[in-house]
């Protein structure tokens, strides 16, 4: 019986945040189409892939550093 509280308590908590969520962004949803275009030109801009291709490389190195020797 306590498994089955708990998880009513939590369906009930995301319950209320989704909702709570969608009310606050339910002025903002006939916008979404334009946002998800200037979204779209700021991934495919040459800067932005460039920063993520570094951040890949910088992780890569840093996991290969930690696991090369002993701290």
């Amino acid at each position: 019986m306590k498994r089955f509280l708990v998880l009513l308590a939590v369906a009930a908590l995301g319950f209320l945040i989704a909702s709570a969520a969608y009310a606050l962004v339910e002025p903002y949803l006939p916008m979404l189409p334009y946002l998800a275009l200037v979204a779209l030109d700021i991934i495919t801009s040459g800067w932005f892939i460039a920063g993520v291709i570094g951040a890949i490389l910088a992780l890569y190195l840093l996991v290969r550093w930690a696991r090369s020797g002993e701290w």
